[in-house]
């Protein structure tokens, strides 16, 4: 028997114990559903040490009985790939984007056995975002992922994969029609996020909040970029993300070129914003910057 079926199994049967059903353990659903529990308790995913310890309070058991001897360990060349991974940006670079997905894949060859549903469900949203923004084709991250998907519209704290899911979902609707229920929600929720001390965390908190804002980019509503470069902003001097700054600053020279009429000032966002990708060294960053400069007249 694997680790996620023996695993699986003992949870099962704790739960059968205490006499609860799979709808009566997950509670509101928020921490964790019904439909991923059934996985679990079947040995089609390895939860993660966050999920257990919820399973584990709601069983009135520790983990040492949910793991029923077995350990959750991955190998450390994992995270060294996936640092690579979220380290790399592509700007919208078809070769970036390829380079990007074969590390997906290369990831999924060689631990797919190990990782636990949280780590799958990472990569599961990464590869379907870079999908998307490559053949625009990709089905609806609120349908394939509709579980977790109504978990993020009742949330009021996100994990990383809920910014994952969110910058997946904005991403959808950056060249397209939106429903402003759900953005705005998905806004509100994300510039209420504190920066935490996982680097990841914050790369993605930022990924988010820019993803949101390129729907409003793309939709002309500019007046609405304003909080959202504003934190954004603020996550990247909390967080010391300074490559990511040149971006934000296309964005906030839009804000002030079609909202205020400001030329000066969107000049002068373009300026930093070229300067600062010319120290970085990114030849890819540095055309966006210029195509985008070029697009304003400024």
């Amino acid at each position: 028997m694997s680790v996620k079926e023996t695993i699986g199994q003992k949870i099962r049967e704790e739960r059968e114990k205490k006499g609860l059903s799979r709808e009566q353990l997950c509670d509101t659903e928020e921490e964790l559903t019904a439909r991923q529990l059934v996985r679990i308790e079947l040995g089609q995913s390895l939860p993660s040490i966050v999920k257990l310890e919820f399973i584990a309070k709601k069983l009135e058991t520790d983990l040492t009985t949910l793991l029923a001897g077995e350990s959750i360990t991955i190998p450390e060349e994992y995270f060294t790939m996936k640092y690579q991974l979220f380290k790399f940006p592509t700007y919208g670079d078809p070769k970036r984007l390829e380079q990007k997905t074969q590390m997906i894949e290369d990831i999924y060859e060689k631990y797919f056995d190990v990782l636990p549903e949280e780590e799958l469900f990472t990569l599961e949203l990464l590869d379907n975002s870079l999908d998307y923004i490559s053949t625009g084709k990709t089905e609806a991250a609120e349908f394939i992922f509709e579980d977790f998907f109504k978990q993020l519209l009742i949330k009021k704290h996100y994990s990383f994969n809920d910014l994952l899911l969110a910058k997946y979902y904005a991403i959808q609707y950056q060249n397209k029609d939106y429903k402003e229920t759900i953005m705005e929600t998905l806004e509100t929720a994300i510039l209420q996020q504190s920066v935490s001390g996982d680097e990841y965390y914050n790369i993605e908190l930022l990924g988010a909040l820019t993803a949101i804002a390129g729907v409003y980019l793309d939709h002309a509503e500019y007046s609405k970029l304003k909080n959202l470069v504003d934190r954004m902003h603020e996550v990247i001097e909390e967080t010391q993300q300074h490559s990511a700054k040149p971006i934000v600053l296309i964005y906030e020279a839009k804000y002030y070129l079609y909202s205020e009429q400001n030329k000066e000032k969107a000049k002068g966002c373009y300026d930093l914003a070229a300067l600062l990708a010319q120290n970085f060294g990114d030849d890819v960053l540095e055309t966006n910057i210029e195509a985008e400069r070029k697009k304003d007249q400024v």
